[in-house]
């Protein structure tokens, strides 16, 4: 007999969910969508800044790096696709439905799309990202740009990096919620022999 011992792992801050706590965070999300698609605003309407963007590298480099964060507004779908899939298995299991219990468990941990790996991966992504927009706004912050644009700037970017920030963390924790939740459904699985 071989025993395998899968234990959740726990966010330091975060208690363990149920799974419909779990929903209802991922549907928190969606209201949060809204300040990715203002992201990009940090520099509409501010025509100095547009075209101090000419002579600063800077300047381009932020606008491009906003438009991929902006891409990974996406990451909540798949969170909401994952967590679509683990309620699959929950009721694959529930009814004792083999067939649909293995394809559930593929689906999860292989899908393209919205395995808990590649999610794992697009919040990394995020993160290297939230990351590089902090040094390239300092950058800019020490540039050559005039005062009032710089204020400006400092005032956007303050609020909107506070929410991505707070937007990755609680996906992070949601991933992690998720994650706990299928293996511990798993587990169960294979205690009980099915």
């Amino acid at each position: 007999m071989i025993r395998i011992s899968i234990n959740p792992i726990k966010s330091p801050n975060e208690r363990a969910e149920s799974f419909e706590d779990v929903k209802n965070e991922i549907e928190k999300l969606f209201e949060y969508d809204v300040v990715f698609d203002s992201l990009e605003n940090i520099f509409a309407n501010k025509k100095s800044v547009c075209n101090d963007a000419f002579y600063n590298d800077d300047l381009i480099e932020t606008r491009m790096l906003i438009s991929e964060i902006r891409e990974k507004q996406e990451i909540t779908e798949k969170i909401d696709n994952l967590s679509y899939n683990i309620g699959l298995l929950r009721a694959a299991i529930i009814t004792n439905n083999n067939k649909g219990i293995r394809k559930t468990v593929s689906q999860i941990m292989k899908n393209e799309y919205s395995s808990i790996n590649s999610i794992i991966s697009e919040l990394n992504s995020l993160r290297s990202k939230l990351d590089k927009l902090e040094v390239l706004h300092e950058s800019l912050l020490k540039g050559n740009l005039s005062l009032d644009i710089k204020v400006l700037l400092e005032e956007d970017f303050r609020k909107k990096r506070k929410k991505l920030n707070e937007i990755h963390n609680k996906q992070k924790n949601a991933i992690i919620n998720l994650g706990n939740i299928f293996f511990s459904l798993v587990r169960k699985n294979l205690i009980s022999g099915k």
